[in-house]
């Protein structure tokens, strides 16, 4: 899985760079008037789970990041299947488990969602990873992603 370690590193980043989840460098700031402090009933919408979780990975809290991101990708968001996938068949912050990762991937390419952002880097992953698993490992993600359409249908 060496191949895939590297490609899980730099797939990983640039979906975050493309999904526009980047830490943004900080605006200037105004140094004439001190800031009001915010009422409480006037702060700012919560961040959606993804994005915190994409923070808090850039800024190099990885495992924190993953417990938020597999909870997403069990859920069925098609981008957190996509990095989970890659983080369980690199095993590098989470434990490896490659059945499970490539079914996330599996997963991530039927997505309709994200348009051209998720799909095609599940499918471009999945070729570089499929050769490299076990027979068993390969029915195993087959079985993974046939119990989660399973659970989606009943819903």
């Amino acid at each position: 899985m060496k191949q895939a370690g590297t490609f899980t590193r730099l797939t990983v980043l640039a979906l975050f760079a493309a999904l526009g989840v980047m830490p943004v460098a900080q605006a200037q700031v105004d140094n004439t008037a001190p800031a009001a402090p915010v009422p409480a009933q006037q702060t700012a919408p919560q961040e959606p789970p993804f994005d915190v979780a994409s923070k808090l990975y850039e800024q190099g809290k990885q495992a924190e990041a993953l417990v938020t991101l597999r909870q997403l990708a069990d859920a069925g968001d098609a981008r957190a299947q996509y990095l989970v996938g890659l983080e369980l068949l690199e095993g590098k912050h989470i434990a490896r488990d490659n059945a499970q990762g490539f079914a996330y991937l599996l997963l991530a390419e039927d997505d309709t969602v994200w348009g051209d952002l998720v799909a095609p880097r599940a499918k471009e992953a999945r070729a570089v990873v499929e050769p490299q698993l076990s027979g068993p490992e390969l029915i195993r993600a087959d079985q993974i992603v046939g119990a989660f359409k399973g659970r989606a249908d009943r819903k």
